[in-house]
């Protein structure tokens, strides 16, 4: 039962979803098998030791039904019983967590059963919390509709003339509509540019007529997703487009400052990556003005807590920021980031990737010795910072005059980067490395065999580390 959905469930619950379950568990309403009750106290009690240990068979029956033969069949369907019962936990504390949501069932509960006046107080309470929590996002105008739709519904029930709120039912599925549209334009183009995948998202082109007519100017959800899809989308192939798509990511910049609030967390992240996203793009296009304006929505990003997830800075992100404040020169503020967000960082990645982006910070002061002793500690699971370790590692190596060191690396390297798949360019960008490397190493290089070099060098287009290979060049090696 190691390796089963009830324990891999059980396994990434957090201690306070634990607390709740066992309530749940207990609950005569949720579950009347006191049999389910009791594995999941045994569960309970050992994924809660130290050891965490395995989950055996015997044991697990032995404590579900003690004194009695062990039946396979019976085992199998108490897991299955308790794992739809903790299916049913994670249903109802996301259900738990939306407010709005219960207090719009409440009121369909009561419409339905003639409960007039508990509907008209409830519906009236509904109204006043979707003002209070003062969300402006897609999904506000989406709750908009569900709740001039159950006013519809009673109004309905209570007559069949007069005047209705029909249309405002209609605006309010149209302009999340509209805006949802949008928002998933932008994913799709940030998708697009790591994968070939093909979409076909339709009404597009009616939903972008629909905002440039102007009738959606002030509705934030709509205007800020619609200056980040034309920002994203615009190929600026033309001198006015360049100035159309820089119009349209300013637009977007001026609609985040005064959000104030208006879009849960998760949104907002979602948000300043999108507009970050922008200024990678036009980094990749060769736009190097860009490099400051990614770091600042990185800071301001930081700064307001729009950046984090559940309290979580991705170590993608603290990358990111490293690597754009160092490009920066902002060697103060980076290192202050570095200790100051390192407690924000996954727990399991936590000191991983603040040793490998403080080696990096050193590196790029030329403290190689720093550098070195911090990367020799590094672990990695991704290939991409494995390869870049080992770039880094590379040039300490060759800059300390290490060469037995170094010439132990490059084989190591080469074969690391042949026994990778499907990484492009990078594999050969790196084993071209490798190679000029080790042709700036060998002992007898004359001045001749180093102008060779340098020649091959200039001509060889996929090449990691080009700029510092010709310095090298220039400087001979010493031995």
């Amino acid at each position: 039962m190691q390796n089963s959905h009830l324990r891999h469930h059980l396994r990434r619950l957090s201690p306070h979803d634990f607390r709740e379950l066992r309530k749940f568990v207990r609950s005569p309403y949720f579950n009347q098998r006191e049999d389910v009750a009791r594995l999941f106290d045994h569960f309970d009690r050992v994924l809660a030791s130290k050891k965490g240990g395995s989950v055996k068979k015997g044991d697990v029956w032995e404590a579900v039904f003690p004194g009695q033969k062990f039946d396979h069949k019976t085992l199998h369907y108490m897991a299955s019983f308790l794992l739809k019962t903790i299916k049913q936990y994670l249903a109802q504390s996301e259900a738990v967590e939306d407010r709005l949501q219960q207090q719009l069932y409440l009121c369909r509960a009561l419409r339905k059963r003639g409960m007039e006046q508990s509907f008209q107080k409830e519906m009236a309470a509904t109204v006043v919390l979707q003002e209070k929590q003062n969300r402006r996002n897609t999904h506000h105008h989406y709750d908009r509709y569900l709740l001039e739709q159950e006013l519809a519904a009673h109004t309905m029930q209570q007559r069949r003339t007069g005047e209705m709120n029909l249309q405002t039912v209609h605006n309010e599925l149209t302009t999340y509509f509209i805006a949802e549209t949008l928002r998933l334009g932008c994913t799709i183009l940030t998708h697009q540019t790591m994968s070939k995948q093909l979409y076909d998202l339709k009404l597009l082109n009616e939903v972008l007529a629909l905002v440039e007519a102007g009738s959606y100017d002030k509705v934030t959800a709509v205007m800020v997703y619609y200056h980040a899809f034309r920002a994203l989308a615009g190929d600026g192939s033309e001198p006015s487009a360049v100035l159309e798509v820089e119009g349209h990511f300013t637009e977007l910049k001026k609609w985040m400052g005064g959000m104030n609030g208006e879009f849960p967390p998760h949104e907002m992240r979602d948000i300043y990556l999108l507009a970050i996203n922008f200024c990678i793009k036009k980094l990749n296009a060769g736009e190097r003005q860009y490099i400051r304006g990614a770091f600042e929505l990185y800071r301001l990003g930081l700064a307001n807590g729009a950046l984090l997830e559940n309290g979580i800075l991705s170590s993608y992100t603290y990358k990111n920021i490293t690597r754009l404040g160092m490009n920066l020169g902002e060697t103060k503020w980076v290192g202050g980031f570095l200790e100051d967000f390192k407690k924000f960082l996954p727990s399991r990645e936590r000191d991983n990737s603040w040793r490998y982006n403080s080696a990096f910070f050193h590196f790029q002061q030329a403290d190689y010795d720093s550098a070195m002793r911090l990367l020799r500690l590094v672990e990695f699971n991704d290939v991409l910072n494995n390869l870049d370790a080992r770039r880094m590692l590379l040039r300490c190596y060759y800059e300390l005059n290490e060469f037995a060191a170094l010439d132990s690396l490059l084989d190591s390297f080469g074969a690391y980067i042949r026994r990778q798949k499907d990484h492009g360019y990078h594999h050969e960008n790196y084993l071209n490395l490798i190679r000029f490397v080790k042709k700036l190493i060998k002992l007898a290089i004359n001045k001749n065999d180093l102008a060779a070099i340098r020649a091959n060098i200039e001509t060889t287009e996929r090449l990691a580390e080009k700029e510092w290979l010709l310095e090298k060049c220039g400087k001979g090696v010493t031995q």
